[in-house]
């Protein structure tokens, strides 16, 4: 049962968010629905890593987060890649995210892919 202090915590900042700390990582997402994730670096290579390619593909893919400290420059090939291929996408822009996340590919719902980081590569 809920104590009057609790209701009044509520009250003045809000119901409590699972899992916070998970989401400032995962761009406001939850870990379990992780398809793919790129670091900032790796967005601002020339080139578009394949596996976003394929994560965008992915049966259960729903939409790729952008992280919004990232330059246009660096995040268009991205986002036309997400138009091409008829995924939505956002560019979140949130003082709290921490982290060198770039870019993520989610579902809706929990997917649990084990090996969500792309190895580093100078070119594709």
């Amino acid at each position: 049962m809920d104590s009057p202090e609790q209701r009044l915590a509520v009250g003045f900042y809000g119901a409590p968010e699972l899992k916070h700390d998970e989401k400032v990582i995962y761009l406001g997402e939850f870990r379990e629905r992780v398809i793919k994730i790129l670091s900032k670096k790796q967005v601002a290579q020339k080139f578009v890593y394949s596996e976003i390619i394929d994560a965008l593909s992915h049966e259960q893919s729903s939409k790729m987060l952008i992280n919004g400290e990232l330059r246009d420059q660096l995040t268009d090939k991205y986002i036309s890649l997400a138009k091409q291929v008829g995924k939505p996408y956002t560019v979140i822009h949130d003082p709290e995210l921490k982290g060198e996340t770039g870019l993520v590919v989610v579902s809706d719902q929990a997917v649990n892919i084990q090996d969500i980081d792309v190895r580093n590569r100078e070119s594709e």
